[in-house]
């Protein structure tokens, strides 16, 4: 009977979660929540409201996001261990996808108040094989640690360098640091990631597990901090030359691809509860 009860128990694969149910009702609950929540600032805006009615509908917009973003992370886990070959690499600018991340850093200094830098050594381009998404997918968990690491005043940089055999990005911040080192650390480090399921890292790394790359998550020393460093290997084959449209600032595609990635921002900005409400008391 023991021996039947393991058969079965080991059947279960993720082939047989039924993944778009649980997406339709999960994403349906949220889009009531999200939907409440818009009536209520409303409302509250209308007839007036005191500071804590106000916060308390602010933090539970901030805990739909995070849901929601959460959701987005367990199905896109669902989805890698779903697919049966390989992503299909191609070129990919990554010099030019950076360039749209760092042109939201006012946007990012204006909410969080966290200085966001791009230093990518004067390059003109970085063409690399990769998956788009999931390259778009690195770059912002790796940037949204970060910003969930930093304080009030706190800096976070990018920065891009070529090597003989390799390209080396690398995003620092002068956070919280890893949990490890101490007790202190650690307190510091739940307070920052509150309401995280920790899947960000995970991602990231299946995400340079899939596109041949690696990825090295460390403190830094002796400044305070993390340093996220992923090493992308150089094209072995002759890349073609970038088309017009990669080279100019108001291609379609250009500007499709920044306006993606400039939601997918403001969508994890919105997980971030402002600092002081009542989550944080």
């Amino acid at each position: 009977m023991e021996q039947e009860w393991q058969n079965d128990a080991g059947a279960l694969t993720a082939q047989a979660i039924p993944q778009k149910d649980v997406e339709q009702a999960c994403f349906h609950a949220l889009g009531l929540v999200g939907r409440n929540c818009e009536y209520l600032e409303q409302h509250l805006a209308r007839v007036g409201a005191d500071e804590q009615t106000r916060q308390a509908v602010n933090d539970i917009s901030a805990a739909a996001a995070r849901l929601d973003r959460t959701m987005n992370e367990v199905m896109t886990l669902l989805d890698f261990l779903r697919a049966e070959e390989p992503p299909q690499l191609s070129p990919l600018d990554l010099c030019q996808m950076l360039q749209q991340i760092a042109a939201q850093a006012d946007m990012v200094q204006e909410q969080l108040d966290v200085e966001l830098t791009l230093d990518y050594g004067g390059l003109t381009s970085c063409r690399v094989m990769a998956d788009c998404s999931d390259a778009e997918l690195l770059c912002l968990h790796l940037l949204s640690n970060a910003l969930h690491a930093c304080g009030a005043g706190g800096k976070v940089q990018l920065t891009l360098r070529r090597y003989e055999s390799f390209w080396k990005l690398t995003v620092l911040d002068d956070g919280c640091g890893l949990p490890e080192t101490s007790r202190e650390a650690w307190l510091e480090n739940r307070r920052c990631f509150l309401g995280g399921a920790g899947l960000g890292l995970l991602l990231c790394r299946e995400c340079c597990r899939r596109m041949g790359w690696d990825l090295q998550v460390e403190q830094r020393a002796p400044e305070k901090g993390t340093r996220a460093v992923v090493t992308i290997p150089l094209c072995d084959e002759p890349m073609p030359e970038p088309t017009v449209e990669l080279r100019s600032d108001c291609s379609p595609v250009r500007t499709q691809q920044q306006y993606q990635l400039r939601n997918m921002l403001v969508r994890e900005l919105r997980t971030m509860p402002e600092r002081g409400g009542m989550e944080d008391l």
